[in-house]
């Protein structure tokens, strides 16, 4: 069975702490960082559902993806990468690059990738 609300869930949450990140790393304008924010959504959105759904890539026959975590890692790593690119193309005060540090481009990164074993422990406290 497909999830659609943890991952959705999790794309709220994640995306509200990159945002804070990217509020703290960076001096540009507030329209452009919300902004900017708001794209991050869709990767983080997308990394998370793959995330959630990781039993959908067992037909795939490709052996590498069949174990849990090793996909949670690669996801892991194209989710830091993908974070620290898009703060690296964000022009803001400061120049080129909202300066997003790549502490901050992990913990996301690790969210995502932990964002499974997260959800079980606060859906019990959401309305949904």
């Amino acid at each position: 069975m497909v999830e659609i609300i943890g991952p959705v869930v999790m794309t709220i949450i994640i995306g509200a702490i990159d945002l804070y990140f990217m509020i703290k790393d960076l001096s540009g304008d507030a329209k452009s960082t919300i902004g900017h924010g708001l794209g991050a959504l869709i990767p983080i959105g997308i990394l998370t559902a793959i995330a959630f759904n990781i039993s959908l890539l067992d037909p795939l026959g490709i052996a590498l993806l069949s174990n849990k975590y090793v996909t949670l890692t690669l996801l892991a790593i194209i989710g830091a990468i993908i974070v620290h690119a898009k703060s690296a193309a964000f022009k803001g005060a400061r120049g080129v690059g909202s300066h997003e540090t790549w502490a901050h481009s992990f913990i996301i990164a690790i969210l995502i990738a932990a964002s499974p074993f997260i959800y079980p422990l606060i859906s019990t406290y959401l309305p949904i």
